[in-house]
C-alpha cells in the first residue's frame, strides 16, 4: 500500500511540474501570422505586444552588420506543425542576429528557460539570455542570465533554471528571452553562412 502511495504522489508531482504554463507566446512556432515579425534593423526598441522578433543589426557597419532571412518552417521541426529557420548569409558580431521576445506580467522566483535547436554544421555556437526590461538591445547576457550552447546537426535540448527573485519591478516589467545564433565573441574568419532551426522555446515556473 506505501508503494502506492509513493507512486501516486510520485506522478502528481510530476504532473504538476509538467503542467507549468510557458509563458512564452507561440514558443512552438505554429502560427506566424499572429506572432512574429521580422526587422532588419537593431534598435534598441523592443515591442510589448508579446509576438516573436528576428532582429538583422545594422550595427556600425556602412551596408549593415549582417544580412539573413528567417522563416516558419514545416519541413524540419521538432514538434507540432513548424519551426523557425534563421538563414544567415552575413554576420560580423555575436549580438548581428538575435531572436526574441518580450514577456510581461512576469512575477520574481525561479524559472526554467529551455529551447530545442540544431544547425548545418556540428560545433556551432548559439546562446540564450533572459533579460532585464532595462537592459540594451545589443547586451550579451551575463551568466547565470546566459546559456551558451553548442548545436549539431541533430535537434538537441537546451536548457538552464534563472532566479530572478531579485529583480525590480522595473526590471521584471518588459524582461526578454533572446536567442543568438553563431554568439562568438567575434568571428575572426568574416562572415559566412549557417542556417539554424529553433523550435519549442519555454519559459517556466520553477517554483
Amino acid at each position: 500500500m506505501k508503494t502506492k502511495i509513493f507512486i501516486a504522489t510520485f506522478f502528481i508531482a510530476v504532473t504538476s511540474i509538467s503542467a507549468q504554463t510557458n509563458l512564452l507566446r507561440d514558443g512552438g512556432f505554429e502560427t506566424p501570422a499572429n506572432n512574429y515579425v521580422i526587422t532588419n534593423s537593431g534598435p534598441n526598441k523592443f515591442s510589448n505586444n508579446g509576438k516573436w522578433f528576428v532582429a538583422f543589426s545594422l550595427g556600425g557597419c556602412g551596408n549593415g552588420c549582417c544580412e539573413g532571412t528567417s522563416e516558419f518552417t514545416t519541413v524540419d521541426k521538432k514538434s507540432g506543425n513548424s519551426s523557425l529557420k534563421i538563414d544567415i548569409v552575413r554576420q560580423t558580431n555575436r549580438n548581428d542576429i538575435r531572436l526574441f521576445q518580450t514577456i510581461t506580467g512576469v512575477s520574481g522566483g525561479i524559472y526554467e528557460v529551455s529551447f530545442w535547436a540544431k544547425s548545418d554544421k556540428d560545433g556551432t555556437p548559439i546562446a540564450i539570455d533572459v533579460l532585464r526590461g532595462n537592459q540594451l538591445g545589443s547586451n550579451n547576457g551575463v551568466e547565470p542570465f546566459t546559456g551558451n550552447f553548442t548545436t549539431s546537426t541533430q535537434w538537441k535540448q537546451f536548457k538552464f533554471n534563472v532566479d530572478i527573485s531579485g529583480w525590480l519591478p522595473e526590471e521584471l516589467e518588459l524582461m526578454r528571452i533572446s536567442i543568438r545564433p553563431n554568439n562568438n565573441k567575434k568571428l575572426p574568419e568574416g562572415p559566412y553562412p549557417k542556417t539554424f532551426w529553433v523550435d519549442d522555446v519555454s519559459f517556466v515556473a520553477v517554483k
